[in-house]
C-alpha cells in the first residue's frame, strides 16, 4: 500500500513539475515574442525623432568661387557669389597656410549678394606676392587638411600648402600645378572653370 501511495505521489509530484516547466517555457515565449515588437517600437520612435525638418527660412549657400587674385600690400583676393541666393559666409573661412580668417568678420553684414563680387584684402590672408602663394576657402575652420571642407581653391607661382587638399577634393588639378603670373600685369584672373590652370591668366 505505501509503495503504490509512493508511486502515485511520485507521479503526481513529476506531472506538477511538468506543469511547472511547460507554464515557464510558455512564459518564456511569450517574453521572446513581445521583445522583438518593444524593439521595432524603439526603432521607430528614433527613426522619427532624427527626422529634422529643413527650416523655413534657411538659405542655401551659394556656390562661392575665388575669380581673382591682386597681388602687392594693397591687393586682394576676388571671391563671387555664383549662386542664385545670398550667401550668409560667416563661418566660411579664407586662407593661405598658415593665416585663417572669417569671412563673416572681412564681408560687409556677412553676406554676399547672388551674382555679386567681393574683395578680401591681403592682410586677411597674411599679404598676397606674385612670386607665389594660394587662396583657398573653407566651409568651416575644424579641419583644414580635409577636403571635405575645403570650397575654392587657387595657387601660383611657387604655390602654398593645401594644393594636395584641393586636389583630393576635385577642384585643383594636382598639388605640383601653379599658375604662373603674367610679369606684364599684377594680378590672376578666372575666366571659365576655377580647377583648369588654363582658365586662369
Amino acid at each position: 500500500m505505501r509503495f503504490v501511495r509512493l508511486q502515485v505521489t511520485t507521479a503526481l509530484l513529476v506531472l506538477a513539475l511538468l506543469a511547472a516547466a511547460c507554464g515557464g517555457d510558455d512564459a518564456d515565449e511569450t517574453a521572446d515574442s513581445v521583445e522583438p515588437q518593444a524593439t521595432d517600437a524603439a526603432q521607430t520612435s528614433s527613426t522619427t525623432s532624427t527626422t529634422v525638418p529643413i527650416p523655413q527660412d534657411a538659405v542655401p549657400l551659394g556656390d562661392l568661387q575665388i575669380v581673382g587674385v591682386q597681388f602687392g600690400d594693397t591687393g586682394f583676393v576676388r571671391v563671387q557669389n555664383r549662386g542664385t541666393a545670398d550667401a550668409n559666409v560667416n563661418g566660411i573661412y579664407i586662407c593661405q597656410f598658415p593665416q585663417y580668417t572669417d569671412l563673416g568678420t572681412v564681408v560687409t553684414r556677412g553676406v554676399i549678394a547672388a551674382g555679386a563680387k567681393v574683395e578680401i584684402p591681403a592682410s586677411a590672408v597674411g599679404g598676397l606676392t606674385s612670386q607665389g602663394g594660394e587662396a583657398a576657402l573653407y566651409a568651416n575652420n575644424a579641419d583644414f587638411g580635409s577636403p571635405d571642407n575645403i570650397l575654392a581653391y587657387v595657387q601660383w607661382g611657387s604655390g602654398g600648402a593645401r594644393a594636395d587638399v584641393a586636389t583630393a577634393a576635385n577642384i585643383w588639378a594636382g598639388p605640383g600645378v601653379s599658375i604662373t603670373p603674367d610679369p606684364s600685369f599684377n594680378d590672376i584672373v578666372l575666366d571659365g572653370d576655377p580647377a583648369d590652370p588654363e582658365a586662369w591668366s
